[in-house]
């Protein structure tokens, strides 16, 4: 065993040396392998004898006691189950170390917080083994699983000190250390305008998104005029430890929230003793944020504000005063500012949503339990679960989101908070390693939701050796728990989540385009999905809505994907485009699209900054759900699979008896817009480099092109594809045209393929790629340098699919099937005459 120690020793040593001279990093989390070794080491007589150096010289004894204290991950990993139970085997006595007590052992229990500590801390109650001390480290444990909890609800009619343990979680005395200081100080860092996810966490190192010190190194990669932040941010430590960032507008757009928000921790937050690369903390302030990011950031424990950052510069002292809600300026300038809510505060004071919402949850166990006792409580703090009779008029949103509360009111207003069953959760696989990361830290167990839908859709186009092993985690971890784990080149997320969803849902997913055609849909950050994917239900603030009314039907020739654009052009001449930002878009007079078109409007919503969309139900809308229902029982696990299995059910249960909601009349909204539709006259695009940069084709009539991609979730549903086959038919793509096609999903491409529109494409030059999201976030395929694309996809920021010098605009399928012929954009009469 001594032999195998030092082999573990000098392994880890050489690892931590490496990523030392590589990148200037701590060494990585210890592996499961590692931490067995270790804690058999403990036996080992003599060692504390021995000289050991890593990084400094250390008695060997000493330094495994260290790595077992600091390098092993919280919560529910396999690492962390692993320390738990040797822990709890030096506590009962079964394992005798010379280096540590039991008193010891137990005490390293205690810092693990809960999770797999707390399945060995409520074993150990069983037996009897220090029942005080250890009643007294659950007071203030939080990470508690339902399976432990009734484990302590039946022994407490023999420990009677565990019924007051209860009672105080029923009172809630765990969090009596939650709060905020009053004041936070620190030097500004500042950045500029339209700082996208896609610059604090550049997509084409995804790869490298769960570890999370080593990926805040490409912060800001692909953004010119910010690529010396770290070298700022150095210069700014050396005055202060305090670093507050200070940005422009339109701050954390785009898909990458989550692994955005491990950047800004890193760059900004404390390190958390023992616990391996996590840091906590940091202010965050913007002139205005993407509403997904700003949760995000909240959800991390990062107080996010919003100011008129315009008079703040670089290097100033920043001190922000919470109960006078202002921002003293180098000590004289003062600027007002905007906080979340109170609810949102209280998650920051946590730490952020893993700490916060099982502390709600086992509060509402320990209330139950002692009602059901008779043990009196003084404090139930259950604000939110009161009923009501007195009815406002609702919105659609409003009507979907109030059917699913679970507090027994049938209401809700904009502002209010409440706790809502989550039917489903969808999860893709650059996000979905952090999300199963976050569900093991907030010690998850099997899946609370009724479906959750994992794809391979990001990463399934030519992976690395390391992503096929990262697939195979990915789809056992999630299979496991009743789940479902596409396949690579099976679909992509949205397209096939989708067919899972009915108008009654509310839905959480790990993508921003998590926007479903029917139900509503709320994208969020991989640690609100996974307590999506834990609990089945999440608290939610209800956002006000903004009113889109359709007037007439499009002329021919005019697509969904045009339509998407108007949002923007009619928003712009009323009330401003800024209206959307963290507002729900409820769509009206779109009857005429059918299912793949209302989800090209719904998506479109993300781009907006918009925190959902709507659309009403109707009957296409059952004719859809009956299609979805056959493709679910056609599936191969549709008997295997719990997800699968359970949705199967619940449909059929709803076409028994159909449920479409309508807004009611005078329901009241942030906003109402109309959109003549007989006022749009010819298809529209958006230029380079947002897609609020719309102009009408005629605007960009000419413009050469190097790229043209048809693919996507919005540019690759079948009848895109069919459109642009049935143009480009009979026409050859220019040799110098990169022509790519690319179906969402499987079933589209072998449709496609049997009725002969993927041998037309071929024909004409196409390139047929894997059904996936293909050239959309630009981690896999990526277009030249200098090179002007036209995609369907949804996003065109700089750098997102090529290097900073590329241009990106974004069309339908139609123009970008005629731009592939001519090499360049039609003009408004070609494209008309084209157009079949």
């Amino acid at each position: 065993m001594r032999k195998k120690l030092f082999l573990v020793l000098d392994n880890y040593k050489e690892k931590a040396l490496k990523r030392k001279r590589d990148y200037n990093l701590p060494p990585r989390p210890l592996t499961e392998s590692e931490v067995t070794v270790l804690i058999k080491g403990l036996m080992i007589e003599g060692l504390d004898q021995v000289d050991y150096m890593i990084f400094e010289t250390e008695k060997v004894s000493q330094l495994i006691i260290r790595l077992l204290s600091e390098e092993v991950r919280r919560g529910t990993f396999p690492s962390s189950y692993l320390k738990a139970e040797g822990l709890a085997e030096i506590v009962k006595g079964q394992l005798k170390s010379p280096y540590l007590s039991a008193e010891a052992a137990l005490s390293l229990l205690e810092d693990m917080k809960g999770g797999a500590a707390a399945v060995q801390l409520v074993n150990l109650l069983e037996e009897g083994v220090f029942i005080n001390e250890i009643i007294e480290i659950l007071r203030s444990t939080v990470l508690v699983n339902r399976e432990e909890f009734d484990r302590l609800t039946k022994m407490s009619s023999k420990i009677s000190e565990i019924k007051e343990l209860i009672k105080s979680w029923a009172e809630r005395c765990f969090a009596a250390g939650w709060k905020l200081p009053e004041s936070y100080q620190g030097l500004c860092i500042k950045v500029g305008n339209n700082i996208t996810t896609g610059h604090l966490s550049p997509s084409k190192h995804a790869g490298s998104r769960t570890d999370q010190p080593r990926h805040a190194q490409f912060i800001m990669e692909g953004r010119e005029d910010e690529e010396d932040f770290l070298d700022r941010l150095d210069k700014l430590h050396n005055e202060s430890e305090d670093i507050i960032l200070v940005a422009g507008e339109a701050l954390g757009e785009g898909s990458s929230r989550k692994s955005a928000t491990y950047t800004v921790l890193q760059v900004l937050g404390k390190s958390v003793v023992g616990e391996p690369e996590k840091k906590q903390g940091g202010v965050v302030i913007a002139k205005s944020m993407a509403p997904i990011f700003q949760n995000s950031l909240i959800a991390s424990g990062i107080l996010p504000l919003i100011a008129d950052t315009d008079g703040i510069n670089e290097g100033d002292s920043l001190e922000l005063d919470l109960n006078k809600k202002r921002l003293l300026v180098n000590g004289s300038n003062e600027i007002e500012i905007e906080l979340p809510v109170e609810y949102k505060l209280n998650k920051i004071a946590a730490g952020g949503m893993t700490y916060f919402d099982a502390g709600n949850e086992l509060q509402k166990w320990a209330v139950q339990y002692c009602k059901d006792n008779d043990i009196a409580i003084t404090d139930e703090n259950n604000k939110n679960m009161t009923t009501s009779n007195n009815r406002p008029k609702q919105t659609l949103a409003q009507k979907i989101v109030a059917r699913n509360r679970l507090d027994g009111k049938r209401s809700i207003l904009p502002g209010e908070t409440a706790e809502v069953r989550i039917r489903g959760v969808y999860s893709q696989d650059t996000t979905g390693p952090m999300t199963i990361e976050e569900y093991q830290s907030m010690s998850g167990g099997k899946f609370g939701a009724e479906f959750v839908v994992q794809s391979l859709c990001h990463t399934g186009e030519c992976p690395s050796s390391e992503e096929r092993d990262r697939h195979r985690f990915i789809d056992q971890f999630i299979t496991a728990r009743g789940g479902v784990c596409l396949k690579p080149g099976e679909g992509i997320i949205h397209t096939i989540g989708n067919r899972f969803v009915l108008p009654i849902d509310v839905i959480v997913g790990g993508d921003s385009h998590t926007r479903t055609p029917r139900g509503l849909s709320f994208p969020a950050a991989s640690d609100i999905v996974a307590g999506a994917m834990k609990y089945g239900k999440q608290d939610l603030t209800m956002d006000e809505s903004v009113r889109v009314i359709f007037k007439g039907k499009p002329i021919k020739g005019i697509t969904a994907r045009d339509l998407v654009s108007t949002l923007v052009v009619f928003a712009e001449k009323t009330v401003g485009k800024a209206v959307y930002n963290g507002r729900i878009i409820e769509m009206e007079g779109l009857e005429f699209l059918d299912s793949d078109e209302r989800y090209i409007m719904t998506n479109a919503v993300a781009e907006r900054s918009a925190s959902a969309g709507t659309i009403p139900s109707d009957e296409k809308t059952i004719e859809a759900i009956k299609n979805n229902l056959a493709y679910l029982k056609s599936r191969s696990d549709a008997d295997s699979s719990l997800s699968v299995r359970d949705t199967i059910k619940t449909i059929e249960e709803y076409l028994e008896d159909p449920v479409l909601l309508r807004a009611d009349e005078g329901a009241e909204y942030a906003a109402t817009i109309e959109i003549p539709l007989d006022r749009v006259t010819e298809p529209l695009v958006a230029k380079p480099h947002h897609p609020d940069n719309v102009a009408f084709l005629s605007e960009v009539a000419g413009t050469e092109l190097n790229e043209v991609f048809i693919g996507s979730c919005v540019g690759g549903d079948i009848e895109s594809i069919r459109s642009a086959a049935r143009i480009i038919e009979g026409h050859q793509v220019p040799h110098d045209i990169n022509f790519v096609v690319g179906p969402a999903s499987l079933d589209i491409y072998s449709k496609l393929a049997e009725d002969g529109t993927l041998t037309k494409l071929a024909a004409a030059g196409a390139t047929i790629i894997m059904p996936g999201c293909g050239l959309c976030m630009g981690n896999k395929r990526r277009i030249g340098s200098g090179s002007t694309a036209l995609t369907t996809t949804t996003r065109n920021y700089q750098s997102r699919i090529g290097p900073a010098d590329s241009k990106t605009y974004l069309g339908s399928a139609h123009v970008a099937a005629m731009a592939a012929v001519l090499g360049r954009f039609p003009t408004v009469e070609e494209y008309f005459k084209m157009f079949k």
